[in-house]
């Protein structure tokens, strides 16, 4: 028997009608979700503290994906970046990686909305119910008989956060065709200062956001985001046994619009 927790954390910013100048911003609306069983989970917490020790970070600030962009941009968040070089910074996140892959039970799964091929005209709520449904029935596909996982993510706006937990209590209560018997049946949110986890959420959905902008936006480009996907999360990206990724790993939503084609062709040839 395991129990597992699985953090989660968004990138980028759906928008039901976006104009041109918001699909430069955000061309993918991106949900990473970051399993853990509890007692690799408990290490990573220790390590996380020598490693903040290690990088000077105050017990009460947090290192955000953002802050690489803001920082290369000469707009950092707070003085904190002022004073980390971008080499630096980029070294603390790849020490994260290496930290979190070093636990066996570590795996990655992300959902994906395309907005720059405007293959979406939902509204938000829907959109935000199908990226969080389509992760809770795969981890409770990949659970054993006796294992247990509770997601966990970052707090939001009380608006928004009402509708995601009403949305997860309802069809987990309810179900659709899976049994929602090994999850917690709801979701568990935590301020992301006080919890490495959804930190860790964090760098992954910034890490497929660049990967996905450098496979079709703009190739060539976030090389920095590709050279972390391959190496620490490709190797742990969630796949079917003949390791067709695309509807396992990385789950398109809405599904089988053109965007499908496209992350058929970057994942699983």
């Amino acid at each position: 028997m395991s129990n597992y927790f699985v953090f989660t954390d968004e990138a980028g910013a759906y928008q039901r009608r976006p104009s041109d100048a918001h699909i430069r911003s955000h061309p993918f609306y991106v949900r990473s979700n970051v399993l853990m069983d509890i007692d690799d989970y408990r290490q990573y917490q220790i390590e996380m503290q020598r490693i903040a020790g290690e990088y000077e970070i105050p017990f009460d600030e947090e290192i955000k994906w953002s802050d690489l962009w803001r920082i290369m941009k000469r707009n950092p968040r707070n003085d904190l970046i002022v004073r980390m070089p971008v080499n630096r910074l980029k070294g603390y996140y790849r020490k994260i990686f290496e930290t979190a892959v070093g636990k066996e039970s570590t795996r990655f799964m992300f959902t994906v909305t395309d907005i720059v091929g405007r293959t979406c005209g939902w509204r938000s709520e829907p959109v935000y119910k199908s990226h969080l449904q389509d992760a809770f029935q795969r981890i409770q596909m990949d659970m054993g008989t006796a294992d247990f996982a509770t997601f966990v993510m970052d707090e939001l706006n009380e608006g928004t956060l009402k509708q995601i937990k009403a949305a997860c209590r309802e069809f987990t209560v309810h179900g659709d065709f899976v049994d929602y018997k090994n999850l917690y049946q709801g979701v568990l949110t935590e301020n992301s200062l006080y919890s490495p986890g959804i930190q860790l959420a964090d760098y992954a959905a910034g890490v497929m956001n660049g990967y996905l902008r450098g496979k079709i936006v703009s190739p060539g480009n976030y090389q920095f985001a590709t050279d972390l996907y391959d190496e620490f999360i490709k190797p742990r990206l969630r796949c079917h046994a003949n390791g067709k990724v695309v509807g396992y790993g990385v789950i398109d939503i809405p599904k089988h619009t053109a965007f499908r084609g496209q992350i058929e062709t970057i994942f699983d040839t």
